[in-house]
Formats: structure tokens, sequence, C-alpha cells
């Protein structure tokens, strides 16, 4: 029989009982488990009688990481997952861990191991994310964050990191990492392990615990030259290629999708459902070249995910030099220019020309409607909004949204206005009330406000002209729209 060993680390039992018993409940073939506990205090009698219950287990106390003990807690086991107290399992589980490794080795490399961001329950979406570049910190590390989710995937992606708290792989894989040195990313590279991440999300998080930065200010170039090369980063420039922001390797950083038929029998349904003369929303969005900020293919793989919804109408404004660019996608393209957006000084324009583009928003939605007269809602969405797979004949409903106020998230107690849901009438007030902000800042000498505080005072000035949703990231808005994690087919809360 095969037999997993299921390895965690914690202050004491109580933090991992719920996640031995739902590994044990959820498994295809429990007796194939066994597991292995790094714990802070010993157990007591009867926790001991309930570990020993589920099936054999090693546990031990002390200091150090799980990874550093696997030899103690390994008793010939097949695989290891190397877990966290925050997991919950799906339905066979381990047969599903099995098959997509046994898919890995057959793609030409025996030497695999399945990682990534599970999927926690704030999340928007139920699946799996790759590890993912985010940047350099001060201290010149490499720090992480969740890239592309794997939505809709088909199969696993190569990854070029390594997630510290999940990870499932063959024995020989955790016994060579006990003594490698750091980062453990490239010790695998090196040791020709390849890493891929699990495109099913057959294990999820109830929370998660920040991964922390990898040290690689003492890698030798030499060793890792050939890494740089094949995953499009540069650790002496402290460069990062799109690939390695997003996790995904692949010139265009897509990824194989096939949306399952629940869901698209489900969407058919939504679309007969939701059909409503009374809303008419217009979607805006603008590329405007900002010093630093490339159009860069990441960025316009995210705009060609909006431009693709069947059901949303979007309008996209662009300088001459990113037009005919963007045209290639999308062809409700306008120039854009300088009268349409906020009247200022050009000195004040030109010391922060991002945040002057941020402050034009309503001033192109007000083009908008100039140009396009018969729509109830104007919508403001960025250009670079939707940052993961949405299947293209999703219907949105947009009845929570598109009120006679203006709808925006709040994440914490600052708004999101990466999406603003405008109705028609609101859109001249607010264009009023931003220009004669900005006028007294002129008056006074000082520069253009920033445009999260600039809509914090108009919220405080006037309520009653906002509609507020808490959403816990930003670019989350739009979900509202769309059937909620756990409604839609095939995906848990």
């Amino acid at each position: 029989m095969v037999r997993i060993l299921i390895l965690l680390q914690a202050s004491d039992y109580a933090d991992v009982e719920e996640t031995l018993r739902s590994a044990v409940t959820a498994a295809a073939d429990p007796r194939r488990l066994s597991f292995g506990l790094l714990l802070e205090g010993a157990p007591t009698e009867e926790e001991l009688c309930a570990l020993y219950g589920l099936g054999h287990a090693v546990w031990c106390c002390g200091p150090g990481t799980i990874w550093q003990r696997v030899d103690e807690m390994w008793s010939g086991e097949n695989y290891l997952l190397l877990g966290h107290p925050a997991m919950r399992f799906a339905r066979g589980w381990d047969r599903t861990l099995i098959r997509t490794l046994t898919y890995c080795q057959r793609l030409g490399n025996h030497h695999c191991a399945l990682t990534g961001y599970l999927p926690r329950r704030t999340d928007p979406i139920d699946a799996v994310s790759p590890v993912a570049a985010k940047r350099f910190d001060r201290l010149g590390r490499l720090a992480f964050h969740r890239g592309t989710p794997l939505r809709y995937a088909c199969h696993p992606q190569r990854s070029a990191f390594l997630h510290r708290d999940f990870c499932f792989a063959p024995a020989a894989f955790f016994r060579g990492l006990a003594g490698a040195r750091e980062p453990l990313f490239l010790w695998a590279y090196q040791t020709r392990w390849q890493l891929y991440t699990l495109h099913r999300p057959v294990i999820r998080l109830l929370w998660d615990d920040p991964l922390p930065p990898a040290d690689v200010r003492a890698i030798d170039p030499e060793d890792a030259a050939i890494f740089e090369s094949r995953f499009g980063i540069r650790f002496a420039e402290k460069q990062l290629s799109p690939m390695i922001r997003c996790g995904i390797f692949e010139p265009d950083l897509t990824f194989e999708t096939r949306v399952p038929l629940g869901v698209r029998l489900q969407e058919a349904v939504r679309s007969v459902r939701l059909r409503s003369p009374a809303l008419s929303p217009l979607c805006v969005t603008a590329w405007l070249s900002v010093p630093g900020t490339p159009l860069d293919e990441r960025r316009m793989l995210a705009f060609r995910r909006l431009s693709r919804l069947r059901s949303l109408a979007l309008l996209c404004f662009s300088d001459h030099e990113n037009a005919p660019r963007i045209t290639l996608s999308h062809p409700n393209v306008l120039e854009f220019k300088r009268r349409y957006g906020l009247e200022a000084p050009d000195a004040l324009i030109q010391a922060d020309y991002g945040n002057y583009v941020r402050l034009c928003k309503p001033f192109l939605l007000a083009q908008s409607r100039e140009k396009f007269m018969l729509h109830s809602h104007y919508i403001w969405l960025d250009f670079d909004y939707l940052r993961y797979p949405v299947y293209e004949r999703a219907a949105l409903d947009w009845r929570e949204l598109c009120t006679d106020r203006i709808c925006l998230a709040m994440v914490g107690d600052q708004p999101d206005t990466s999406m603003l849901v405008l109705p028609q009438e609101r859109i001249e007030p607010l264009c009023r009330e931003i220009s004669a902000l900005c006028g007294v800042e002129q008056l006074a000498g000082r520069p253009l406000p920033q445009e999260g505080d600039l809509f914090l005072r108009i919220m405080h000035d006037h309520p009653d002209w906002f509609h507020t949703i808490p959403c816990g990231e930003k670019r989350q808005l739009l979900n509202r729209t769309m059937p909620e994690r756990g409604r839609e087919l095939y995906t848990q809360a």
C-alpha cells in the first residue's frame, strides 16, 4: 500500500487535532496515513490516546523546524505531506495528490514536488495560487505573494518557489531538504527536483501565515545563472519578470483552462434570469503611460480578461502611443485628450502624473456619458483589475452595485477606487466636487490631493452620495456580481 506521512508543526496537540481528523475522515483510504508532529508542549495522556487512535504517529518536542526533523518522523512512507494546522481536507484528497504527482512525473522527470498557496476562506475564488515573487525588500530579501490563481486549470503548473506550509513529494525530497542550504527553492532546482503548483484545491485553509522572505543576498551568481534564465529573475540586479511576478512560466502568462460543464450551465441559467432593461451599465477603463509603470504583458492579460467578458460593455481610453496595441485586443478604444481629464496646471500634473491620472477617473466617466448617453450607470475599472481567469460567458448581476448612489469598496478604512460605480446623475456633482477641492489646494500653493484622501473627504462631506461595501482586499468588488464562492458549482466556501 502507498503510504503518506503528514508532517505538522504547532504549539500543542489541540492546535492540530481537527486537522488530523479532517485528513483521516476525508481520505479515500485512511489506512495509508501516518502522522509526524513537532510540538512545543508534550501531549497529555488523553491527547496521546486520541492521536494514536487516528493511526501510526510519531511526535517530538524541541527547537527547530519540521523540515529539519524529517528523519525522526519518517518510518518508510512513500510520500510526505508538509501541512499547516489550518488545513481542512476535501474528500479523496490523498488519491488526488498521488495522481497529480504521478502526472507531473510522467512529463519527463520523476523528481517532482507539489506546492503552492492553498485557498483560504477569505479568498474570493476557490483556487490554488502559485508562489510568486512580489519584490525585493529593503534588506535585499525576496518577498513572495500569491500569483495568478489556477482557476479552471487543466493541469499543474511549473513553479519556481516552494511554500513552506504546503508541499507534497516523495520521501527522498524531504530527506534531502533536511540538510539543504537556504534558499530551499534553489537547492531543489540544482538537485533536479521540479516544483509544480497543485491545480485542484483538495486542501483548503481556515487561515494562513505569511510566507517569510528568502535571503538571496549570498547566492553565488554562477549557481543561480540557469535558474535566473529559466524563471526570469536577476538576483544581483533585483529584477523580476512578469512571469515570476505571476508565477506562470509561459510567454503569454496563461495556462490551459477548462470551465466545468456545471459552471457553464449555471451561468446560462443566470444570464436568462438576470436580463433586465432597467440596468445598462457601461464599464470604462484607461491606460495612460505613467513613468515607471510599463504596459507589460501582465497588465495586458488582465485587460484582455475584462474585454472578453461578453456580458460587460467596455470602453477604453488610451494615449496615442499605446492605442494601437490595445486596439488589437479590444476595438472600443478612444484616444485620451487632456480636456477629458481634471483641469489643472501643467506643473501640478507633471509633479505627480500618476496621481493625476487616478484623479481623472470620474471625468473619463463623464466623457463616456457624453459620447454614450443611453446607459443607466457608468463604472470605472482599473486597466489591470481582473487578475485571474473568469468564464467569458459569466452572467453579471449588477443589482447590488448599480443603485442611486456611488458604490465603491472599503478595504479597512480606506476606499478602493479600483472600481467605482456611478449612476449617471451622480457623475457631474462628483466631478464638480473634485474640481473644487483641487482648486482650493491649487490656490493654497499645495500639490494635487491624493486620490484616496480626496475620496475620504468627499465621503465625509456627502455621506448620502455613497454606498460602501467592505471587502478584504482590493479588486474584489466585481466579485459581488458573480456567484459567491460556495454557490458556484464545484467550489467550497
